[in-house]
């Protein structure tokens, strides 16, 4: 059966670290939201797994920035936030009782929410997160897997899947203006909505059914125009600290 691992939303999730000044998210509805979440993978048929929140790490919601599943291997990250890095152990030794574990060196960085797996590429946003020594690190394990890497440089934006996000085998939808889109040249582009732009996530399941933002109709419905089952949930308090559907979970489909 495959498995959702989630970690909770810490007390002080309202201190998490955005980039831009703004409202602070509503821990209380945060929960909510993640709860639904939940309940949401658990529908879709996932076995869910749940680590205990860190009051001591605002952001340990966002489990998917500590590691990555590729292949029979976990890589466990070394988050481009110092602040963020102690939020990796609890994962790591959840997982290790499942993989073996590869862990990413300094001075190498790498958020997880930077890596997009499609087919036997290995998509990994550069970005203020993630750098090349961290790349180059995550290129050597995947090699072993028989994947290969291609660096995307990102701007305006946090990760590389915050805006570009897989919908299916090889369609993804962008962001425009945020990545080259010319390296993503074997992929079919969508574009999100410029009325929603930056408000879009996607979390693809593997029935193949998507998980969308509610408040993002007009790219969801293009979304379902391809024939693919969307799922709208309200994540509103998660984008409030600049999240997306993607960040919450570290899905094992075996």
């Amino acid at each position: 059966m495959p498995t959702a691992l989630l970690r909770q939303v810490a007390s002080t999730f309202d201190r998490a670290i955005v980039s831009e000044a703004g409202r602070r998210p509503d821990v209380d509805l945060a929960r909510e939201q993640h709860d639904r979440y939940a309940q949401a993978l658990t529908g879709a048929g996932y076995d869910i797994d749940v680590i205990a929140d860190d009051d001591a790490h605002p952001d340990c919601v966002f489990i998917e920035d500590t590691a990555i599943i590729i292949g029979s291997t976990a890589i466990i990250t070394r988050p481009g936030a110092s602040e963020r890095r102690g939020e990796v152990g609890p994962v790591a030794d959840v997982l290790e009782t499942r993989f073996p574990l590869a862990p990413i060196e300094a001075p190498g960085t790498l958020d997880g929410g930077d890596v997009m797996v499609l087919d036997r590429t290995v998509f990994v946003g550069r970005s203020k997160r993630t750098n090349d020594s961290g790349i180059a690190q995550l290129a050597e394990v995947v090699g072993s897997e028989g994947l290969t890497v291609t660096a995307v440089p990102v701007q305006e934006v946090l990760h590389l899947k915050s805006a570009v996000l897989p919908v299916a085998d090889a369609a993804v939808v962008v962001t425009p203006g945020t990545v080259d889109e010319s390296l993503l040249s074997d992929l079919r582009i969508l574009h999100e909505s410029q009325h929603e732009r930056h408000r879009f996530s996607a979390l693809k399941l593997g029935s193949g059914d998507v998980l969308v933002t509610a408040n993002a109709p007009e790219t969801a419905r293009m979304i379902a125009d391809l024939g693919i089952a969307v799922i709208p949930i309200d994540v509103s308090e998660i984008q409030a600290a600049d999240g997306g559907l993607t960040c919450m979970s570290i899905l094992i489909e075996n």
